[in-house]
């Protein structure tokens, strides 16, 4: 073995410690972007009638994890959007009656019979999409970390 490949060899095993020593970083690093991608799906997949669910949806990174997701002070009915809800009653409980339209029409009335709502999901799919491309993110953010610290 010439002593310019036993440099190289030397090097690149530098190189792998530091990495190693390094892998909390990279770890965190991919959850953050992980978590960024994930937000990003969610925001194009949640339906929007006012936009207030959608600006919800917000990431908070702690020191060992990051959580993503819609605020539910600010939009409480979050889960009903991801998973639908079944038929229900309705009663007045602050107001003697409930009033809605019927086309064009005020209609009042103590209860009423919800049909339920179909799921439309935002979170999961955008979660499954993450898992989908997670071994790519993982790869490239260790590929950079081993190219920054062979250098």
């Amino acid at each position: 073995m010439t002593s310019e490949a036993s440099a190289d060899i030397s090097k690149l095993a530098e190189a792998l410690r530091r990495t190693a020593a390094e892998s909390h970083t990279t770890t965190f690093d991919v959850m953050v972007q992980s978590a960024n991608f994930i937000r990003n799906e969610m925001l194009a997949l949640v339906p929007v009638k006012t936009g207030v669910l959608r600006n919800s949806i917000h990431i908070q990174v702690e020191s060992d994890r990051v959580i993503i997701g819609p605020n539910m002070s600010q939009a409480p009915y979050a889960g009903y959007v991801e998973f639908g809800t079944k038929p229900h009653v309705i009663r007045a409980s602050k107001a003697k009656a409930l009033r809605f339209m019927v086309g064009s029409t005020v209609v009042y009335a103590k209860k009423v019979n919800h049909p339920g709502t179909k799921p439309h999901p935002y979170v999961e799919p955008a979660f499954q999409h993450w898992v989908d491309s997670l071994g790519t993110m993982a790869a490239e953010a260790n590929v950079r970390t081993f190219r920054d610290n062979a250098r």
